[in-house]
Parts: structure tokens; C-alpha cells; sequence
């Protein structure tokens, strides 16, 4: 082969070589060029306001409470006076169905948390002064009043209401906690121990007592006796012709041994009772007990001899 023809081939192979690695530096240039992010306007601006993953993460995470937060519950839980309302409210009832139900034993239990004992027979006697005082036990309801606390309970206020010859009546009804119960034990309906208190518990059968001692010292003619229930405390002359008198008058005017005690009523503004003393031959004689001492006061007992 000629020297002519060796350099024509040689040149052609270059120029191949050389059009070949300009087409590949093409290519190249093509596939590293970016394409144009979507989320990104011409003006180089995002196209929506979507906050960052991060952001998005947070949003949709519950909120959690603080660690001094209280629980949702403990926040709602109900207030002291509240709860006293609601406890007391539930411990009238059951006092107030005893009642309607004139159930002695029930009311006794109930009364058990009471510093004197109450009876069978004393919660008898309450019964007894409730139906005095109104005229249909199983039509008696429940009202709140008010509350109040002093040092050592809390006492919540209440009405009982009902009616008396068809006219409206009330009477006050209080139920109370010692304080040192603590309000846990409040608020749970197996373990507190309520008070109760009205004129007719606390009151009515001390008084129905004391004028049943009275009529009996009357009958012995217990001269030692009688002044005392009178309140009549100084032993001195005028003491002792009181009771000279009160003793000569009962025997003209009544007959002690069949006389019966009748109760007759309960004013509730005078915190006074009433009762009537009634003998076979259908004579009478009021008695009365008022004041906080729940002295009797008995008119045959006055200086003038009653007619």
C-alpha cells in the first residue's frame, strides 16, 4: 500500500472519532440539564402555601397537656358546696321516706350518728309531732335553702314543706358533717354520717317528756318536783305558795289520774309547743313549752288563781 493511501484512511478515522464524541458530549448536556420544579412558579415563588413536612407533623399531633396540668376529669370534678348539696340532697330523701313511711326503726338508724341516742320510741314520738304539725306525711317534700359551715360541720339548710287545713307549711330541716370526716368521705354515700336536726327531732320529744313528768309530779303532789319543771329554781316563800296553789287547783279543776296529753301544735316563729291536757268528764288545760330552755308555762300557775 502506497504512503498516499495510508495517511487518506488514517484522516478519515479521525474525523469519525471526532464526530462521535462531539454526538456523545451532547447527550450529556441533555440529561444533566434540570427539569423545572413543579412546585415552583417562573418567577421563582412556590405556587401554594403548604407548610413543610415538618409543620404538617405537628399540627396533626394531639395537643398534649403540660405536666402540671390537671386531668380533664380532676378540672371538672364539682365544688365543695357542691358536692355537699348533693350528698345532703340524697341524705334528706332517705330521711324523708323513713318518715313517710312512719318506719321508727329506719329513722333510728338513721339518727345513730347523733351524739344522744334516739330511740325506737323517741323517733315515734318525732313521727308523732311531724303528723301534728302537717297533715299528710307522704305528701311532705324537700327544698334547699342554704349553706353555711362554722369550725368544726358543714350544714346545709332545708325546708320541709307541706300543708296543714289545706294551707301551706314549712318547717326547718337541717342535715350536717362533721368536718373532720373529711370531704372524701363526704362525698361517698357509704361511709358519711349525716345530722339531722328540726324542732320536731331535736326539740318535740324532749318536750313531750317533760310535760309527761310535769302531769306526774302534779299527781304525786311532788312538791320538790313541780317548781323545777316551772323554772322556778329559788326555794323561797312565794315558790312554795305557787305551788299550794298549782296543787288545789288541778284538784277542783281536773282529773289527773285519766288525763291524757294531747299535742296540739308547734309555732315555729315562737319555738313554742303546745299541748292540752284532756280527762274523761272532757275538761281541759293548756300547757305550754317555749324558749330555748323549753321552760312550761302553765297559766294555773300565776298569782291569781285561774276561775
Amino acid at each position: 500500500m502506497t504512503c498516499a493511501k495510508k495517511v487518506g484512511q488514517t484522516a478519515t478515522l479521525a474525523i469519525m472519532l471526532t464526530l462521535m464524541a462531539v454526538i456523545l458530549g451532547c447527550g450529556k448536556e441533555e440529561t444533566a440539564k434540570p427539569e423545572p420544579d413543579p412546585a415552583v412558579s417562573e418567577a421563582g415563588q412556590p405556587q401554594n402555601d403548604a407548610p413543610e413536612p415538618e409543620e404538617n407533623a405537628a399540627a396533626n399531633e394531639p395537643a398534649t397537656p403540660d405536666a402540671g396540668d390537671e386531668p380533664a376529669e380532676v378540672a371538672q370534678q364539682p365544688d365543695d358546696t357542691q358536692s355537699l348539696e348533693q350528698a345532703s340532697a340524697k341524705d334528706g330523701r332517705k330521711f324523708l321516706d323513713a318518715l313517710k313511711q312512719q318506719d321508727t326503726k329506719a329513722l333510728s338508724s338513721l339518727m345513730s350518728p347523733a351524739e344522744n341516742e334516739y330511740t325506737e320510741a323517741d323517733m315515734a314520738k318525732v313521727v308523732e309531732g311531724f303528723r301534728m304539725y302537717f297533715d299528710r306525711l307522704e305528701e311532705l317534700q324537700l327544698r334547699f335553702e342554704s349553706s353555711e359551715q362554722n369550725d368544726e360541720r358543714y350544714i346545709e339548710h332545708y325546708a320541709v314543706t307541706g300543708t296543714k287545713d289545706g294551707k301551706a307549711r314549712e318547717l326547718a330541716f337541717d342535715i350536717s358533717y362533721a368536718k373532720s370526716q373529711g370531704m372524701d368521705v363526704i362525698r361517698d354515700d357509704a361511709r358519711r354520717e349525716p345530722l339531722y336536726d328540726s324542732p320536731l327531732i331535736g326539740q318535740y320529744p324532749y318536750a313531750v317528756r317533760e310535760i309527761e313528768r310535769y302531769v306526774q309530779a302534779l299527781l304525786q303532789q311532788d312538791k320538790a318536783s313541780i317548781p323545777l319543771h316551772l323554772g322556778l329554781y329559788e326555794e323561797n316563800d312565794e315558790t312554795k305558795a305557787t305551788v299550794e296553789r298549782l296543787i288545789r287547783k288541778y284538784a277542783d279543776a281536773l282529773d289527773l289520774k285519766t288525763a291524757k296529753i294531747v299535742p296540739k301544735g308547734y309555732d315555729e316563729q315562737k319555738n313554742q309547743f303546745r299541748f292540752e291536757l284532756r280527762d274523761e268528764g272532757g275538761r281541759t288545760h293548756e300547757l305550754r313549752m317555749a324558749g330555748e330552755d323549753l321552760r312550761i308555762a302553765d297559766e294555773w300557775a300565776a298569782n291569781q288563781e285561774a276561775g
